[in-house]
């Protein structure tokens, strides 16, 4: 019996000393977390743990015998193309051993074999389960690069069900892992291409059907590239491509010009940024063309008002108007003709009502009523959503006037002026005349130091 006790106090004190061991083998694995074991695979030895204290540790025990055999089970049905076994043997590792440096491994092996299978969203969730459940996979951007091929072919390949039926290709969901890749890695390279691949895909989806909800969403992705990676090599794109999204929604000049303001807008921000850029020509064409069609809508309102209104007040204003926001263009030539009939007090053509009635008169307006309807027409044919410095009233007197806060405001009387178009005309000595309107000049903000300093678009 004293034997018996002996032998078992023996065996008690080994085991403790073995639990010891690995206790001590793990706490130096804790302290030193530079060395890591990586997994290796080659076609001729399969997967083999390398590097740091996990190599040894793992090869001395069963369980991590049994991963590695599950692993190149798994491997070599995957090189000989039987998908269904392959997954198979990655399932059990990824169970079994889901703390160990096999599951991660294992969990981007199954993602390559759904990308065979065309099975894309299933193989971007698995890439995805890395990212949230092993942050510190060696591979972390490899799998940032898978996740970014998997969204490109979402985009353009057709996604298989089950891994064998054909199914119809799904654009909107590769929108959504091109976010996901954006969110997963916003410090590398490949945030700013989803971000571009985002716009891109948005703008093919919108069409006739489309309410603009895909033209939005293409515009904040790139104005989402221009703020955070005012660095990245796709930021310039990124202007011209927000400015034809605007041009593509400008139907003419007798529409509402606010989206060919915006695409002047940006288009004047990257002639400042990239002036040497190889597209700069065009960019200042495109820009030119623009200011053109919104010249031209504001002489066809100065036209409704002199041919139909009899209003030569209300027609300068727009004239002038037309003149300043290009003065080289087309429009702007009809503008000055058009300005010099009223110089030299040429009448408009009669009209079949001015014929029956005589020349139209509202004479339910009063002539302080009648200012103030031109003046309001002006506030709203002059205020732009621009960083812009366009002149609001040509000839206009501006006056700077300290608000309530204490900041100097500048604002720009509608006083019109009758002289020769391109004369600047003397300084108002009439307050009194001029409109009750007073709308506030807009400056154009100095130039940014650097990119990097540019103002947030919002």
């Amino acid at each position: 019996m004293t034997l018996l006790l002996l032998r078992r106090l023996a065996r008690f004190v080994h085991a403790r000393a073995l639990a010891g061991g690995l206790v001590l083998a793990l706490t130096a694995f804790a302290l030193a977390p530079s060395a890591r074991a990586d997994l290796v695979w080659t076609p001729d030895g399969g997967w083999q743990v390398e590097g740091g204290v996990l190599g040894p540790l793992f090869g001395d025990m069963g369980a991590s015998k049994s991963a590695l055999e599950a692993m190149n089970k798994a491997k070599t049905a995957q090189e000989e193309g039987r998908y269904w076994s392959a997954l198979s043997q990655y399932d059990q590792v990824i169970s079994n051993f889901p703390g160990s440096i096999f599951a991660p491994e294992a969990l981007f092996q199954e993602s390559l074999v759904y990308i065979e299978r065309h099975q894309f969203e299933k193989a971007y969730d698995t890439l995805d389960r890395i990212v949230k459940r092993y942050p510190e996979y060696p591979n972390f951007n490899g799998i940032i690069r898978q996740q970014f091929r998997v969204a490109d072919l979402m985009s353009t390949e057709r996604p298989y069900l089950m891994g064998w039926i054909p199914f119809f290709k799904d654009p909107s969901s590769a929108i959504d892992f091109y976010e996901g890749v954006a969110k997963n890695a916003p410090a590398t390279e490949y945030a700013p291409m989803a971000l571009m691949k985002i716009a891109l895909l948005d703008m093919r989806l919108s069409g006739l059907l489309d309410n603009g909800e895909n033209a939005a969403k293409a515009i904040d992705a790139l104005k989402r590239l221009i703020n955070d990676y005012p660095q990245s090599m796709l930021a310039s794109n990124a202007y011209l491509e927000i400015s034809d999204i605007y041009a593509k929604l400008v139907i003419g000049p007798a529409y509402d010009q606010g989206s060919t303001r915006q695409a002047v807008r940006y288009l004047e921000d990257y002639l400042y940024y990239y002036k040497d850029s190889p597209d700069a020509p065009l960019a200042e064409k495109k820009r030119n063309d623009l200011l053109d069609t919104y010249s031209r809508s504001q002489v066809l309102l100065g036209d409704f008002y002199y041919y139909y209104r009899n209003s030569n007040r209300a027609a300068l204003i727009f004239y002038n108007q037309a003149v300043t926001l290009a003065p080289n263009s087309p429009a702007a030539a009809l503008a000055r003709t058009q300005i010099d009939k009223i110089r030299r007090r040429v009448p408009a053509p009669m009209t079949p009502y001015d014929m029956l009635f005589g020349r139209y008169n509202d004479h339910a307006l009063s002539a302080a009523q009648e200012q103030g309807q031109i003046g309001k027409l002006a506030a709203q044919a002059f205020a732009t959503p621009t960083s812009q410095d366009f002149v609001e009233a040509p000839g206009g007197q501006v006056v700077e006037t300290i608000g309530a806060s204490g900041e100097a405001q500048t604002y720009q009387s509608f006083e019109p002026y009758l002289g020769s178009p391109g004369v600047p005309p003397p300084p108002s000595t009439n307050p009194s005349s001029a409109l009750p309107a007073q709308i506030p000049v807009q400056g154009a903000p100095a130039p940014a130091s650097s990119s990097a300093d540019r103002p947030l678009i919002r």
